[in-house]
C-alpha cells in the first residue's frame, strides 16, 4: 500500500480475512528500546478500543506477543479497515467536529499505564541545525539554502519550544499524541477509526488538541481555514474538554514537533537511518514540506493562540 513515511504497509488476504501488515522500518529497529516501544503503544491502543475508542490494535499471535519475525522483516499485524483516509480538504466540517469529540472522549478517560514513560521533550542542539546544512551544501541538496536561510528563525522556534515545554509538561496524560488525517479510516463518513497508534504515550491534552485542528484545517496544503480549526476546538471544548494552558505555548510546543520531524528528515535525506535510496528521496521531499509548514505556522501562530484561548 503507499502512503507510509516511515514503513512498508502490505494488504494481505486470506482464507481467515484480509489484514495490514506494517513491516516496520529496519533503520528505526537498530536503536535501543524500539520494539518495547512499539508493543507499549499497541497496549495503549488495545486500552483504548476497551474502553470505546475506535482505535485499530495490532492482533498477537499465540505468543501473546504483538511483533511478528518472518525472516529479516519485523512485522505488525492488524485486521483490515474497509474504508478511505481522506486529505484534510475532503473532510466535512461534521468529520471535523467528530474528531474533536473523539480527542475529548480520549482525554477524559484518563488512562493509566504503568510503563509509560515520563515524557521528554526533545532538545535541539543549536550546532545541529548549522553542521547539517552545510553537509548538505557539499552534496548539493536542494533544501540546504532553504534551511540555511532560515537558520537564526529555526533556533528562535527552538526556545520557543523549549520554554512551551517547561509549562506544558505540567499537564500530561496517555492519548493516541498523532491523530491527524491520515491516521484516521472512514468506514463511512460518520465512522473514523484511529490508526498507527506508534506515538501513542503520554502528551500535554492542549498541545495534540492544537495539532490535530492544525492538520485537520489544512495545513500540511498550506491553507489552513479557520472556521475548521474553530470547529475542532468547539466539539472538543463542547464534548467536555479542557483547555491546559495558553494558545501560545500549544502552538510553540506543535512547532517543536515539527522541528524534530525537519531534523529527522535532513539526517535522513543524508543518508542517516535510512535502508534504500528510496528513503533518502523522501527524507529531501519531507524536509522542503515540513519547512514550508513551520513558516506557515510562525507566520499565523497569533491569530491561532487567540483562537485556542477564546475556547476557555
Amino acid at each position: 500500500m503507499t502512503g507510509g513515511l516511515l514503513h512498508r504497509v502490505w494488504r494481505l488476504k486470506t482464507t481467515g480475512g484480509t489484514f495490514a501488515l506494517k513491516q516496520l522500518n529496519a533503520a528505526l529497529l537498530q536503536k535501543p528500546g524500539v520494539q518495547h516501544a512499539y508493543r507499549l503503544s499497541e497496549h495503549i491502543a488495545s486500552a483504548m478500543a476497551e474502553r470505546g475508542i475506535p482505535a485499530v490494535a495490532a492482533l498477537a499471535h499465540g505468543a501473546g506477543d504483538v511483533i511478528y519475525e518472518l525472516d529479516d522483516m519485523t512485522l505488525l499485524v492488524y485486521r483490515w479497515i474497509d474504508g478511505s483516509v481522506l486529505p484534510a480538504e475532503s473532510v466535512t466540517l461534521e468529520q471535523v467536529r467528530q474528531i474533536g469529540t473523539l480527542l475529548a472522549r480520549m482525554h477524559a478517560l484518563h488512562l493509566q499505564v504503568s510503563e509509560v514513560r515520563p515524557f521528554e521533550w526533545t532538545h535541539f542542539e543549536d550546532e545541529d541545525w548549522d553542521i547539517l546544512t552545510f553537509q548538505a551544501s557539499d552534496l548539493n541538496l536542494p533544501w540546504a539554502n532553504q534551511v540555511r536561510s532560515v537558520l537564526p528563525r529555526l533556533l528562535e522556534w527552538t526556545r520557543a519550544y523549549e520554554e512551551a515545554g517547561t509549562l506544558l509538561s505540567q499537564h500530561m496524560l496517555v492519548s493516541h499524541a498523532h491523530c491527524d488525517p491520515s491516521n484516521v479510516v472512514w468506514s463511512d463518513p460518520a465512522t473514523p477509526w484511529l490508526i498507527d497508534w506508534e506515538a501513542a504515550g503520554l502528551v500535554n491534552p492542549t498541545m495534540e488538541l492544537v495539532g490535530a485542528a492544525l492538520t485537520w484545517s489544512g495545513l500540511l496544503t498550506g491553507q489552513a481555514g479557520e472556521e475548521r480549526f474553530s470547529a475542532l476546538l468547539a466539539a472538543y471544548c463542547g464534548a467536555g474538554g479542557r483547555i491546559e494552558g495558553s494558545g501560545q505555548s500549544a502552538i510553540h510546543a506543535c512547532m517543536g514537533t515539527w522541528l524534530g520531524w525537519l531534523l529527522f528528515n535532513m539526517r535522513r535525506s543524508l543518508g542517516e537511518s535510512v535502508t534504500s535510496e528510496d528513503e533518502q528521496l523522501i527524507g529531501v521531499r519531507e524536509t522542503t514540506s515540513t519547512l514550508t509548514t513551520l513558516r506557515t505556522l510562525a507566520t499565523q501562530a497569533a491569530s491561532w493562540a487567540a483562537l485556542v484561548d477564546a475556547c476557555h
